[in-house]
């Protein structure tokens, strides 16, 4: 009977491995990654972006124990490299560095050819960057409530300085205005150096500035902040007062970074490439980096991304559309 019972033991103890067998095999996540990932990123090299970049590659690299590699692939408003990643990574690892305008794109091409939410995955929404209203130092207004008042009065005389029609500096000002009921006037320029430029010699009267290339303007006693153009004040300049305190509570200045992966990935998969990313964007040493570029570290899950993106999308297009905005 002993005998028996030990028998039956054992047997018990081989179904049990034999079944489990399977699922662990099956489970795409349980080797993941098993090679480097490579990070597509649409634009050349050199931007802001790539910077952001290799603070998540050093992130997820000390994660996985495996290399990030940047691989550069610009065009086409980051078609080109989104394209590639839905063509090669059904394993996931390959996966897309993306911006704000992500979600924008879709209201003016209708020739996009993928659906962002069907042919892609969102991981993980990394960060918000910080953007800042900043005006030449000599505009006749002291405060933002100041600047809105002189726009009221002056229907289209402030000019609004953008980097191309249809871009988050464009519609972020469009945005503004409609919020606040004002009109302001696009001025559009081929790159931020030269409205840089013209914001320092009172030719525009406005442009909205990522909070590290922002600093060295205000320094430089040429320009000066007016708002931070976001739902909530930053640290860097603490006693600057947020458009969400001055009348424009669902405001929020396009400006994100976030990780898209192909829609095939395995769900697994995505969400353990997530749950490194959070980890790394939020690490000691990526601190110092945000703090330093005035950056949020966000590091949401792929179900948060996916409602935001969602959100995203139709916003911009009924704001689009109800305004008749014109992009490139």
């Amino acid at each position: 009977m002993k005998a028996l019972s030990s028998l039956l033991s054992c047997s018990l103890i081989a179904v049990s491995i034999l079944s489990t067998a399977p699922a662990l095999a099956q489970d795409p996540a349980a080797n993941y990654p098993s090679k480097p990932i490579t990070l597509i990123i649409p634009y050349l090299p050199g931007s802001t972006s790539e910077r952001l970049s290799h603070v998540f590659k050093d992130g997820l690299s000390q994660e996985f124990k495996q290399p990030m590699i940047l691989d550069y692939k610009p065009g086409a408003s980051g078609i080109i490299g989104n394209q590639h990643v839905i063509r090669n990574g059904a394993d996931g690892h390959t996966v897309a560095f993306a911006a704000a305008t992500v979600a924008i794109l879709p209201a003016f091409n209708k020739d996009i050819p993928y659906d962002l939410l069907r042919d892609m995955s969102p991981v993980s929404l990394m960060i918000r960057d910080v953007y800042v209203l900043i005006i030449p130092a000599d505009f006749p207004a002291a405060t933002f409530e100041e600047y809105i008042a002189y726009a009221r009065a002056n229907p289209g005389k402030i000019n609004w300085g953008t980097v191309g029609a249809g871009g988050a500096l464009h519609l972020g000002g469009e945005w503004l205005a409609h919020a606040m009921g004002v009109k302001f006037t696009m001025v559009h320029y081929k790159g931020s150096s030269t409205a840089e430029i013209d914001l320092m010699a009172g030719r525009i009267q406005g442009t909205p500035k990522g909070m590290a290339s922002a600093i060295p303007l205000i320094k430089s006693g040429k320009t000066r902040v007016l708002a931070i153009l976001q739902s909530q004040r930053t640290p860097v300049l603490p006693g600057v007062r947020s458009v969400a305190e001055m009348g424009a509570p669902d405001y929020e200045y396009p400006s994100w970074i976030g990780i898209l992966g192909a829609g095939t990935a395995p769900p697994a998969v995505i969400s353990k490439l997530s749950a490194a990313l959070a980890r790394g964007v939020k690490s000691p040493k990526s601190m110092q980096t945000w703090d330093t570029l005035g950056v949020m570290p966000v590091g949401s899950t792929p179900d948060e991304f996916r409602r935001i993106l969602g959100r995203e999308i139709t916003h911009w297009k009924k704001f689009i559309e109800d305004n008749n905005i014109k992009g490139e």
